[in-house]
């Protein structure tokens, strides 16, 4: 991976030659720092403002994927007028409408179940957080000891195996998420998105910092570009990286001014 800022130029080049600018952006770890508990992930003010500023300016887009409920994921960012990407694909919602994946009643059954299971099998591990997504169960362990997170990842491990063929799990930043299996994650639902330009003219980016944005910055190749947020000695398949959320929030200021003077000098603004 390549430092962002260090390549600006000709990204900055791409950004204001572009017809259509597709800004995908994760939530969690991208545009808000990591925090201690869901519900403390706050996006900041100027963050808002810029991302307003992005949507109201000719031809740029913005979608918001995130693996937190559509609802949550929205009343966070508190944009109207662009997409929002709930549980890791599973809910899309856009100016045109909204698509969410119902969970036939026995999946209902079978989630409570595990997450009955869990939550007895778990009980005693201080700390730990379950978090209901509707067809997702998430199992936070960032404020359990860390004697006790491979116990954690052991147990949820050992109740999956029962259901391996219907539910899996995926582990993210001290997270475990239960998820039905389906072909349907963040990169496909990104693509299906993409499919709604015409691909001359569009140049899409898409920062993510975690494992599940890995599916993505695998659909990004040949279409655009990647940047993983977060260290650049991880290891990753995006192309380039910036350092935290902080420079995410910088990278958006410069595409704001990249694309406000093409939309000056087009006389639109």
């Amino acid at each position: 991976m390549r430092y962002l800022f260090e390549d600006w130029e000709t990204i900055q080049a791409r950004i204001q030659e572009a017809q259509n600018f597709f800004l995908f952006l994760d939530y969690d770890g991208t545009l808000t720092p990591i925090v201690s508990r869901p519900e403390l992930a706050l996006c900041p003010s100027e963050v808002k403002r810029l991302l307003e500023n992005l949507r109201d300016l000719p031809g740029v887009h913005l979608a918001i994927i995130s693996g937190r409920s559509l609802e949550d994921v929205r009343k966070r960012v508190g944009i109207s007028d662009i997409t929002y990407v709930g549980n890791h694909g599973l809910e899309i919602e856009n100016p045109a409408g909204s698509h969410k994946k119902i969970l036939p009643s026995a999946k209902k059954k079978e989630l409570k179940r595990i997450t009955q299971n869990l939550q007895n099998s778990l009980k005693g591990i201080p700390g730990i957080l379950f978090e209901d997504k509707g067809p997702i169960l998430s199992v936070h362990y960032r404020n359990v000891p860390r004697e006790f997170s491979a116990q954690v990842c052991q147990v949820v491990e050992a109740e999956l195996q029962q259901w391996k063929n219907r539910w899996e799990t995926v582990s993210s930043k001290m997270v475990l998420e239960i998820r039905p299996k389906t072909d349907f994650n963040k990169g496909t639902a990104v693509r299906e998105l993409i499919k709604i330009f015409p691909s001359p003219g569009l140049f899409p980016i898409y920062l993510g910092d975690d494992q599940t944005d890995e599916d993505t910055f695998r659909v990004m190749k040949k279409q655009g570009i990647s940047v993983y947020v977060g260290p650049g000695t991880s290891r990753s398949e995006a192309d380039f990286f910036l350092k935290n959320p902080e420079e995410v929030q910088e990278f958006l200021f410069r595409c704001q001014e990249a694309r406000h003077a093409i939309s000056r000098d087009a006389g639109f603004v």
